[in-house]
């Protein structure tokens, strides 16, 4: 994630300090930055003077030290909270008092997060969706202490980037990645009780609803971090009982090193054949399956509208945009009969 959200900050005109873990590393991003930098000139995709303004204003370094002049810093670490803890202890001997941290997590609750912390007023969530130049949506996911001016300055900063954002407090932080959850456990549910396979559930998941198969999606996150998210997200669920199948799962492949594309297997084998319909036809069982499926997704979207988080336009962007769909999740209800 910061190597795409380095690529999508350079298109605008911000200062941008890019830390990187190893010295190695930063040779190679270097290397690779001006080389883009050359082909913008060469083939006309960028005018000298934006090419000399990011040349200039463009550090990529292995020194933290370097981010003494920032203000604003964007945290896109493992998810591992005691990692994470360990940086922002670090960051705040460096930043300059008024510098916002704002951590990329997607999971992990910034009150929990950020705890410990002496400048806690200046931390935030900021969560962005992989890949960001194509995801134009946020989360702001705020702790007890952030402070309004640290508000103010993720909000100037999205706004001057035209990004759509929700802000977010308490139990409905990380609400999007939670309006899939139920839909997800779900499927894991049906694995369990030998229902259907996982190719089948993908397979009926493509042809109906999404352009990307459940275990598919899980493959492509990765199944190590979709572990740790489920577990940070059951402390804001009711029912956690629901979701343990999907975490006996997820634990399996974890356990067995299987973590998805970045091992090159996981619920798949990859690179992957395309997915096989076995054509099973209209069957009463297939079509009640689907039927639950489309269910647990609607239950998720619609208890995000019930609580008030956003408004039922906003919504319906945030659902398009995540899964790349053009059926409104409201027309998927009246054609399905659904009733929240």
């Amino acid at each position: 994630m910061g190597r795409d959200l380095f690529d999508w900050l350079t298109g605008f005109p911000f200062a941008v300090t890019w830390v990187c873990r190893t010295a190695e590393q930063t040779e190679q991003f270097e290397e690779v930055f001006v080389k883009k930098q050359r082909r913008a000139i060469k083939y006309g995709l960028g005018d000298e003077n934006t090419t000399r303004f990011r040349t200039v204003n463009t550090i990529i370094t292995s020194d933290m030290e370097k981010l003494t002049h920032c203000d604003l810093v964007l945290e896109t670490i493992t998810e591992d909270i005691e990692c994470k803890r360990t940086l922002f202890h670090k960051l705040q001997q460096i930043l300059p008092e008024t510098c916002v941290i704002a951590s990329n997590t997607s999971s992990i609750p910034p009150d929990t997060l950020f705890k410990g912390l002496s400048n806690q007023k200046n931390c935030v969530g900021l969560h962005f969706f992989f890949p960001v130049a194509l995801k134009n949506f946020v989360e702001i996911n705020t702790a007890e202490n952030t402070s309004k001016q640290a508000i103010s300055t993720v909000e100037n900063f999205l706004n001057r980037t035209e990004r759509f954002y929700l802000k977010l407090s308490g139990n409905d932080q990380f609400i999007i990645n939670r309006l899939f959850l139920k839909m997800q456990a779900g499927c894991c549910r049906l694995i369990r009780e030998d229902l259907m396979d996982i190719r089948e559930i993908d397979v009926l998941v493509k042809e109906n609803l999404f352009p990307v198969g459940i275990f598919e999606f899980f493959d492509y996150v990765g199944n190590d971090v979709m572990l740790q998210s489920v577990r940070n997200y059951l402390a804001y669920e009711k029912d956690s009982g629901f979701y343990l199948p999907m975490i006996k799962i997820l634990e399996q492949k974890v356990k067995e090193g299987k973590l998805g594309k970045k091992t090159k297997t996981g619920f798949y084998d990859y690179p992957v054949k395309k997915i096989p319909s076995k054509d099973p036809g209209v069957s009463t069982k297939r079509e009640k399956i689907l039927q639950q499926i489309i269910y647990w997704y609607l239950d998720g979207v619609f208890d995000v509208l019930q609580r008030k988080i956003c408004s039922r336009k906003e919504l319906e962007f945030l659902v398009k945009e995540y899964m790349a769909v053009e059926q409104s999740p409201f027309d998927l209800a009246m054609e399905n009969g659904y009733k929240s």
